[in-house]
């Protein structure tokens, strides 16, 4: 090679040399950000793994399932025991989304709060923006905006539901269920393979007559209305042979859904909130159940009809054989019987216990009915149990008074037998709830609506929609940036850190942790594809710059012998 053609190699060598020696550079500048990427990675990884959430766990049973959010703590429900959980910034003020900060500005309510108590008209235009926007509905609204506005919810006081009462006498109560009617001819559908049929009569002027099957609880406390199930015609001699408890009649009767009926909308009348009020509701409704559940508890031992505290027990079977046309000297052998009447056939209708000695309870007897027309062929029979549903809503009233005014020292009381008893009357006075719909939760959601509007007038409010994103709540209140205000036993709010809150705990968000482990592989899957491609590349320039070196050393040596070639022949 000429020496004209070797240095010409030679420059080009160093110059694919150079250019080599830079791209590896470059490679070992990415593969060292690789390095720092997959160390940022690391790192995040790491913070991830540690990473908590908030939940809220109301019933106490560890569950996890429930993350906390604002919609949960500002929204009136059993899981927060419709009183306002409140998230609040470092100024205390409560922090509103913008639904409820419309509320506030609509009903004039500065940030900075109002110097004073506020009024029910600006509670009930703060009620109708809520309303305007969908944040309750119309029918919330109005169910609110009827019940008294309760100034100190929260404020003071402990008892967030104020109740719009009014004293009444048992005339007046009355007065107050005229509008509330059962239907009877539901009854008409029972299961039961002894029973025929349940129907309605009245005890009018000394006569008892077939009732209508609606009935206004009114119309029920006026007068004197028996209801009566009746069983099939069943073969027996003496008739009374199929007379016992266990037929089904009386286990209809006890388990009729009237008596729910008049728990509900008696409750719903006389429950003020009161603990005491609420325990003598309770023991009326006990008393009265335990009545029902036990009808025909009584003597069982073949030789009388017995006498059971709450009714007859089962009628014996040896009752001699002094019987006349269609049984109606049956009351010979068993004292207060009485006929009650003929039916359009001719037959008799039954015997039942007078009105007079009948258990108070309302249970008049057990009566049987002939159905063959006389005492000498009475193997075709039925029966029937009667309870006096006048005297048992009596029943009740006079047990919730009896309990109001300490049993012990009542004057009221219920006995075996009308005549012993002191039944509820016109001299007691109830308090009666009025002016609200007290069905469902109308008056928790009422007292929940006054509280927090009582804290956005006395501590002030802002404006914060990002409160809706769990996350960002979440973080804001670990990191400090905002707190939660709880209800304490003085009937104040008082601020603090989430951890305070019985109901709230930070537990390990394995979610977010799977979530982030999932990443990191996947991101590390990636750096680690990209650092394996630069090596190979840089192993390649390595080889070149490598081959390079070795081709210039030998082309260098090649211009040095014969540049030594030629000095030596000009010397010569």
């Amino acid at each position: 090679m000429g020496l004209a053609a070797s240095q010409a190699r030679l420059l080009t060598i160093t110059a694919r040399k150079s250019d080599c020696e830079y791209e590896s550079m470059v490679l070992s500048h990415q593969k060292i950000a690789l390095s720092r990427k997959m160390s940022q990675l690391s790192a995040e990884y790491d913070d991830a793994i540690q990473q908590t959430k908030l939940i809220y766990d109301y019933y106490g049973q560890t569950s996890e399932t429930t993350p906390l959010s604002y919609n949960l703590m500002m929204t009136p429900s059993a899981m927060n025991n419709y009183t306002p959980l409140l998230v609040t910034d470092n100024g205390g003020r409560v922090v509103l989304d913008g639904r409820l900060a419309k509320a506030a500005r609509d009903a004039g309510i500065p940030q900075e709060g109002l110097d004073g108590l506020p009024s029910s008209d600006i509670r009930n235009a703060f009620i109708d923006s809520l309303a305007s926007t969908g944040y309750i509905s119309q029918n919330t609204a109005e169910n609110i905006k009827k019940t008294t506005y309760n100034q100190m919810a929260g404020v003071g006081s402990c008892d967030l539901v104020n109740i719009n009462t009014t004293e009444g006498t048992l005339t007046d109560l009355i007065n107050m269920v005229s509008t509330q009617y059962f239907d009877f001819s539901d009854i008409t559908s029972f299961s039961n393979q002894f029973v025929e049929k349940v129907y309605l009569e009245q005890r009018k002027n000394g006569t008892n007559q077939t009732a209508g099957n609606r009935l206004s609880f009114a119309d029920i406390l006026n007068n004197d209305y028996m209801m009566i199930a009746q069983t099939a015609i069943a073969e027996g001699k003496y008739g009374f042979n199929n007379l016992t408890v266990d037929n089904g009649t009386t286990d209809t009767l006890s388990k009729m859904s009237l008596w729910d009926a008049m728990f509900e909308t008696f409750e719903g009348l006389l429950d003020t909130g009161d603990e005491y009020t609420q325990a003598a509701l309770a023991y009326a409704r006990r008393m009265i159940t335990d009545m029902i559940t036990n009808l025909g508890e009584g003597q069982d031992d073949g030789t009388s009809y017995g006498s059971g505290h709450y009714g007859l027990g089962t009628v014996g079977t040896e009752f001699g054989n002094d019987y006349s046309e269609n049984g109606k000297n049956i009351h010979d052998n068993f004292g207060d019987w009485r006929y009650v009447g003929e039916s359009s056939l001719g037959e008799v209708l039954g015997w039942a216990r007078d009105d007079i000695s009948a258990d108070v309870v309302g249970f008049n007897g057990i009566y049987n009915q002939d159905c063959t027309g006389g005492a000498e062929d009475n193997d075709h029979v039925r029966s029937a149990v009667t309870i006096n549903i006048s005297t048992m809503f009596k029943a009740y009233l006079t047990y919730f008074a009896q309990y109001m005014e300490g049993i012990g020292d009542s004057s009221y009381e219920v006995n075996k037998t009308k005549t012993s008893s002191n039944l509820i009357d016109d001299m007691f006075t109830f308090t009666i709830v009025t002016d609200v719909d007290t069905s469902g939760d109308n008056l928790l959601i009422a007292a929940y609506y006054d509280t927090l509007f009582n804290q956005i007038c006395s501590k002030g409010w802002t404006e914060n929609d990002k409160v809706n994103d769990n996350e960002y709540l979440h973080e804001s209140l670990k990191n400090g940036n905002m707190y939660i205000s709880t209800l304490a036993d003085d009937g104040y709010y008082y601020q603090g850190n989430y951890a305070t809150n019985n109901y709230i705990k930070e537990i390990t968000d394995e979610e977010s942790i799977a979530q982030a482990e999932a990443k990191y592989n996947r991101e590390k899957e990636k750096l680690s594809y990209k650092e394996n491609i630069l090596d190979m590349k840089m192993k390649n320039l390595d080889t070149e710059i490598s081959s390079l070196t070795t081709e210039y050393d030998t082309i260098k040596s090649v211009i040095s012998k014969n540049i030594e070639k030629g000095f030596k022949r000009y010397q010569a």
